[in-house]
């Protein structure tokens, strides 16, 4: 992935509120590109981790809320 995509796509990332994707964009293509996976699965990928990640930090603050 060249420099110049790599940048928009992070940009990017971050005005879509996808901040997990924007700090793992190379860990993602580098899996991506190991595993030979395809367009889709490269979405699906990318998209169930940052869900991942929410789901994640949306139960550590109701843990921290509750005490």
């Amino acid at each position: 992935m060249s420099e110049l995509v790599s940048t928009r796509t992070r940009n990017t990332a971050g005005k879509l509120g996808l901040p997990h994707l924007a700090e793992a964009l190379t860990q993602y293509a580098q899996r991506a590109d190991e595993a030979k996976m395809g367009y889709l699965d490269f979405i699906d990928l990318v998209l169930s981790e940052e869900l991942a990640v929410r789901d994640d930090r949306r139960f550590r603050t109701g843990l921290r809320i509750s005490k």
